[in-house]
């Protein structure tokens, strides 16, 4: 049996395009950094590193395919499974978040994280070879409400786990990918990453605020970089900011990850968001449980939503997350697939533009390079004379109700 610098990590490519989303896979945005780097640091977090040109070809090897996310465990639990072994493995979620990434693969089948033992050689046969393992996520269930019906709010149980492999190359794929590694970077990047510092920094979250409410002692654990201008009317509860960060006057930011740059105007909520290098929140918008992709703008209300770099949405649109009892699917392969949850956003294009007051329907993926503009009849165009009374917009014209 060898040791974890004994190994190797090596990406394969990913065999379809991404879908909705622009650029390499390597390039996409996860918890404000890209994919590729997030990748590196996981794998070096626990001594392995990336392979070279130069790196023996007969070493033992995880393979991790270039548009999946992994945490830093299921690193751990491959690789050592894989050395005491010595045969090559597959990687396989057990549990309720092995359900969920099934739900997420959309009908794929296909390794997104595989252990090769040294010796042999590495190409995708071999890599589609490897025994399927079913690994325990050791996850926790947490309580989540999702929808408001007749009967009050409807609650779901989301799993959360540090044992995490998801693919990300489908836009829906990449913001579930970022709201599932919220919670545990969030814990490890604020708390702490051993127990010595989880205690002396919960030690001082309790001083400061006077209280052993885990509530009000975990809102207290925020993370600021260097150079940020915070305005001191704003809320800002158990968030990791990056350098350069700007948040306005009265802004409420909750559980939130933001890159360097990134700018959240005033009277704005963010809830649950990943915001990307540039990335903006407007006046007075809601973004909760969004990806917004570098130098995205929201100025409008959204919810499960992706903004790809550069889109923006202006204020008074509005993008849908919910079909008001009719199921939510989204394309992905060519086919017309349910979503987790029963809940899905909009993925908008890179580049793209939705003009006030368009309202788009949930599930749907807008092309790059586009503009919406609201619909004629809509837009207040000639004014009659002699109306009086109640008037309704008719043809982009005024007439009596």
């Amino acid at each position: 049996m060898g040791s974890r610098k004994d190994v190797v990590a090596e990406r394969f490519p990913r065999p379809r395009p991404l879908e909705g989303l622009a650029g390499a896979a390597g390039d996409l945005p996860y918890l404000g950094l890209t994919l590729a780097a997030r990748q590196e640091r996981a794998f070096l977090e626990v001594g392995i590193s990336m392979a070279t040109a130069h790196s023996p070809r007969d070493q033992a090897r995880l393979m991790i395919r270039e548009d999946v996310v992994v945490g830093h465990k299921a690193v751990v639990a491959l690789a050592d499974r894989g050395l005491a072994e010595g045969r090559d493995l597959r990687w396989v979620t057990g549990g309720r978040s092995g359900n969920l990434a099934a739900d997420l693969a959309f009908g794929e089948d296909e390794p997104l994280f595989v252990f090769l033992a040294s010796g042999g050689t590495v190409d995708p046969d071999r890599i589609a070879a490897a025994e399927p393992v079913v690994f325990d996520p050791e996850e926790r269930l947490v309580e989540l409400p999702a929808t408001q019906g007749h009967d009050g709010v409807e609650v779901v149980e989301l799993p959360l786990t540090e044992h995490f492999v998801l693919p990300a190359g489908h836009w829906l794929q990449l913001l579930w990918a970022n709201l599932l590694g919220l919670a545990p970077f969030l814990w490890r990047g604020l708390a702490g990453r051993n127990i010595a510092e989880v205690g002396w920094r919960i030690f001082w979250a309790c001083l400061a605020t006077g209280s052993l409410n885990p509530r009000r002692v975990g809102a207290h654990l925020n993370r600021r970089g260097k150079g940020c201008q915070i305005h001191p009317s704003a809320v800002i509860e158990g968030c990791w900011l990056g350098d350069g960060v700007t948040v306005g006057a009265n802004a409420v930011l909750r559980a939130s990850v933001l890159a360097d740059g990134a700018a959240v105007e005033d009277l704005a909520m963010v809830e649950g968001c990943v915001l990307g290098p540039g990335a903006r929140v407007q006046r007075q918008a809601m973004a909760k449980f969004c990806l917004l992709g570098p130098r995205a703008a929201a100025g409008g209300d959204l919810q499960l939503c992706v903004l790809d770099r550069d889109a923006s949405v202006k204020k008074t649109a509005a993008l849908m997350d919910q079909a008001f009892g009719q199921e939510v699917r989204v394309m992905a392969g060519g086919r017309l697939h349910p979503v987790p949850l029963g809940m899905a956003g909009v993925c908008l294009g890179a580049g793209s533009v939705v003009a006030a007051n368009v309202f788009v329907a949930p599930g749907r993926c807008l092309p790059p390079g586009i503009e919406i503009l609201p619909a004629p009849e809509t837009v207040l165009r000639r004014v009659p004379e002699g109306l009086t009374g109640r008037v309704i917009i008719d043809g982009g014209s005024l007439r009596p109700a």
